[in-house]
C-alpha cells in the first residue's frame, strides 16, 4: 500500500479537480500514508491560485411546476 501512496495523491487531486503546488501535494501524499493532519494542512491553506474548489460546487436547481 505504502508504495501507491505518492501516486495516489495526484489522482485524488484530479479527481477533485484541484491543483496544489509541489510542496503541499507532498504533505497530501505524506497525509495518505498515515495522519489525516497533513492533508488537513495542505487543502486549509486559500491560496490555490485560480483553483475552484469543489465545495462550491452546486447542482442546477430542480424545476418545480
Amino acid at each position: 500500500m505504502n508504495s501507491q501512496v505518492p501516486t495516489a495523491a495526484p489522482v485524488l487531486l484530479e479527481l477533485a479537480g484541484l491543483h496544489l503546488p509541489a510542496e503541499r501535494e507532498a504533505f497530501l501524499a505524506a497525509g495518505l500514508g498515515g495522519s489525516t493532519r497533513p492533508i488537513a494542512e495542505a487543502l486549509a491553506r486559500q491560496d490555490y491560485g485560480d483553483t475552484e474548489p469543489a465545495a462550491r460546487f452546486r447542482p442546477p436547481a430542480s424545476e418545480s411546476r
